[in-house]
């Protein structure tokens, strides 16, 4: 393995590589800097800090993991609160409105998840080529990323603008559900148009160390979509009561002004991603797209697999009884918030060691990986016991229901903690180590062969036999991160992952 020369990584802790591009992010509009300040508040390391202990254990890389790792934490929270909030809020216009702005929901879902496979296969590039010092590649691939995603999104949208009456009976049976559902569908189509921009640009500012201002734009865009959810759905502060078309109208709102703040940032500030309209003319470039594409299909295919697979053990278990569906419901809440963390490490690994080797600091990267590591170790430990000891509270919190849900629940949890490391040293691993690397295409192979091979066959049989508690049930859907911990693991010693992307162009 090549040796890296001497400062690289401190280079990149210590924002070097932002001041060495200073002209595409500094100017702009006061309000706007604010931002940019933000961004760059992580203090710098001393260059004649050369050792791997020292450097892991620094204020400023702990300041730096913890400016990259907690917005993102933040954000996802959010989404999650938000989630909860929009069926909270439709709830009063009964069972049917419920349902169909679930299931216009999880279509979302669905393609925000695709959405994501491309805006990621983008970033991974990008940290490679910041770490490079190359920031005309780091804004020809933005451009790329967007040109691919906006045309393949358009024809989406069109479907889902025009032809949602069409089709979305095919996948519920109740007329009125099916109505209302098409009816959400057909005014938030343009939403997927403008949250593939959104998922792109953010992704983009990720790659760079920039995660304050999405999370901002993201606290912006929930605090609308509540306001207007409150005002349309039943007709407040003397607005008309729309319904679920008021739902839809809030999320159209809300996204349109969380993309015009995030232009806003971007465009105002006079960053490197306020891209000319020759600098876009870049992402049609055959050669890139191709190059593009062959990178990303893997990881669009695998967040694809995944999201399928995720909502095939959700309907799965609908057939294990009304209380396990009732405690499944409460159950995923609680690990979304407790998965927040975890993504947003997954994402600062991602961003740290993909600039390390864009730079070609491929040691530098190996020792990150083994810091991440272990950082994992302690805090999954330390979050774990937390949940055990607190799963009373959390019982507390779903209050009131029977005596035998509640006790189900407080099992449910219990195997959560005891398995929960297997899920998110994968999840670590894999986003952090192996994507920022490259690596999809095992990644995409090993997701395939152990969830679609083994743990959802498994899980289903275990249902329809009958008779084995959803405690037992809900084990097993652990039990594909068993079958890939080791695959993931002796593949990270291998070092196959440890390349440098930029180099290939």
């Amino acid at each position: 393995m090549s040796k890296p020369r001497a400062g690289v990584f401190q280079e990149l802790l210590s924002g070097v590589a932002h001041k060495r591009f200073n002209n595409h992010f500094s100017g702009g509009i006061p309000i706007m800097r604010i931002f940019a300040v933000l961004e760059q508040a992580v203090p710098s390391v001393p260059h004649e800090v050369h050792s791997a202990k020292t450097t892991v254990t620094s204020k400023a890389f702990l300041v730096t993991l913890l400016m990259l790792a907690l917005p993102v934490a933040g954000q996802m929270l959010l989404q999650s609160c938000l989630a909860m909030i929009d069926v909270m809020m439709v709830a009063p216009l009964g069972e049917q409105a419920i349902a169909a702005v679930g299931l216009a929901a999880k279509i979302h879902f669905l393609l925000l998840v695709l959405m994501s496979g491309f805006a990621t296969g983008g970033s991974v590039l990008i940290a490679q080529y910041f770490g490079a010092k190359d920031f005309a590649s780091c804004q020809r691939m933005l451009a790329v990323t967007l040109v691919v995603g906006v045309s393949i999104i358009i024809p989406i949208m069109l479907l889902c603008g025009f032809a949602a009456p069409i089709w979305i009976h095919w996948i519920n049976p109740d007329p009125e559900v099916t109505r209302l559902a098409a009816q959400f569908l057909v005014i938030t189509a343009p939403v997927l148009l403008l949250t593939q921009i959104i998922v792109i640009v953010e992704a983009s500012l990720r790659a760079l160390g920039q995660t304050t201002m999405p999370l901002a734009a993201g606290l912006i865009a929930a605090v609308i979509n509540v306001a207007l959810n409150y005002a349309l759905i039943t007709g407040n502060w003397g607005f008309p009561a729309l319904g679920v078309a008021g739902a839809a109208w809030a999320t159209l709102t809300a996204r349109t002004v969380q993309l015009l703040f995030i232009l806003g940032y971007v465009y105002g500030t006079k960053h490197g991603f306020a891209l000319k309209l020759k600098q876009l003319a870049q992402g049609i470039d055959p050669t890139q797209i191709k190059r593009y594409l062959a990178f990303s299909l893997p990881l669009v295919a695998n967040y694809g697999i995944w999201a399928v697979g995720n909502a095939t053990y959700h309907v799965l278990t609908g057939f294990a009884g009304t209380d396990a569906l009732a405690v499944m419901g409460m159950v995923v809440p609680v690990e979304s918030t407790f998965f927040a963390l975890f993504v947003g490490i997954a994402n600062a690994a991602a961003v740290l060691i993909g600039r390390s080797l864009g730079a070609n600091g491929l040691d530098e990267a190996w020792r990150l990986q083994k810091f991440f590591n272990r950082i994992t170790f302690v805090l999954i430990l330390l979050f774990s016991c937390s949940l055990w000891f607190a799963r009373p509270l959390v019982l507390e919190i779903f209050k009131p229901m029977a005596s035998q849900t509640a006790q189900l629940l407080l099992q449910t949890l219990g195997v959560f903690c005891g398995l929960v490391w297997l899920k998110v040293f994968n999840m670590i691993r894999i986003i952090g180590v192996l994507r920022a690397g490259g690596d999809n295409k095992f990644c995409l192979i090993t997701d395939t062969i152990v969830m679609w091979g083994f743990g959802l066959p498994i899980y289903a049989t275990a249902i329809f036999l009958g008779g084995w508690s959803f405690t037992f049930l809900y084990a097993l859907m652990f039990l594909e991160d068993a079958l890939k911990f080791l695959p993931v693991y002796f593949r990270i010693q291998k070092r196959k992952w440890v390349k440098n992307l930029t180099l290939a162009s």
